[in-house]
């Protein structure tokens, strides 16, 4: 249980890191509205910058979201059986989660890897870097297959120590 408890921290902490960048993003937003409609000077880069922010924040919350139970939930069937039995429904789906974030992993590390390789710039006037961003896809994932091994290994307890108590 430490282990799940050291990956339930790490979770909470990315959580807490990142949470400050919606503060960014709606600076971000009102720079932008101010000096467009008064200053009727629109910058060419706010847009994109908040894009990028977002979606940074979005992805790296995942880890957090999945710790503090907020991913959405279809509880129709699965609150009609025991603990035990969404345990093991949850493990059994749990197969298709790891594979998904492993995938994302792999190749949303590769396209980092030929982002950074190329230093890939948006095609905008802006033209700011995408491999950061490309980066954060599969430091993401890995957040995320920390936290649900977490969740995993919370669910065989559950599993062996119903099963025995019975």
């Amino acid at each position: 249980m430490r282990i799940v408890n050291a990956i339930d921290g790490v979770s909470r902490w990315s959580g807490f890191i990142v949470a400050p960048l919606v503060l960014v993003y709606l600076v971000v937003l009102l720079y932008e509205m101010v000096a467009r409609y008064l200053f009727n000077s629109p910058t060419d880069w706010a847009h994109e910058v908040g894009t990028y922010i977002f979606g940074a924040q979005f992805m790296l919350g995942g880890a957090y979201c999945l710790w503090s139970g907020g991913m959405v939930n279809v509880e129709i069937v699965p609150s009609r059986f025991s603990h035990r039995t969404r345990a093991l429904i949850d493990v059994i789906l749990y197969v298709t989660i790891f594979a998904v974030l492993a995938a994302m992993i792999w190749y949303g590390g590769k396209s980092f890897l030929y982002s950074l390789r190329i230093l890939e710039r948006s095609g905008s006037e802006f033209a700011p870097p995408l491999y950061p961003l490309r980066g954060i896809i599969p430091l993401a994932a890995f957040l995320m297959l920390l936290q649900a091994t977490a969740k995993l290994i919370r669910d065989f307890f559950i599993v062996f120590e119903r099963e025995h108590s019975d």
